[in-house]
């Protein structure tokens, strides 16, 4: 098994097209939407898996998004990229204040329209 540590991986830059970016923010959504779908604010807050995956992949669309070019978030600019990178920032650096409360009301008021937005550019492509 090749290790990640193998010199021969150091200095290479793998360069990855933007909608794949934004296929990983699409996929996230869809990810959390499944694990949240049938639960109400208090099933979620009793199930300590259920908001680990969901904040995994609230980092991975923050994570997304912060790859993708400046271009496309000015194209763009109604998607909140600034919003959405900073929360990752907070989920990473300072999940012992993750707010559940919060969390819950990005799940139910956020991402579907962040999908949809999402959607549209990837339509655009």
């Amino acid at each position: 098994m090749k290790s990640l540590r193998n010199p021969s991986w150091r200095g290479r830059k793998l360069k990855r097209r933007s909608d794949l970016f934004l296929k990983d923010i699409v996929d996230a959504i869809q990810k959390i939407k499944e694990y949240t779908n049938d639960i109400n604010l208090e099933h979620f807050k009793k199930s300590p898996m259920i908001i680990d995956a969901a904040v995994r992949n609230l980092e991975i669309i923050g994570e997304a998004v912060s790859q993708i070019p400046e271009d496309v978030k000015q194209k763009y600019s109604g998607v909140p990229w600034q919003e959405i990178k900073d929360f990752r920032n907070v989920v990473i650096h300072k999940y012992y204040r993750v707010d559940i409360d919060i969390l819950w009301d990005i799940i139910q008021h956020k991402l579907d329209g962040l999908n949809d937005q999402i959607e549209e550019i990837l339509g655009d492509s």
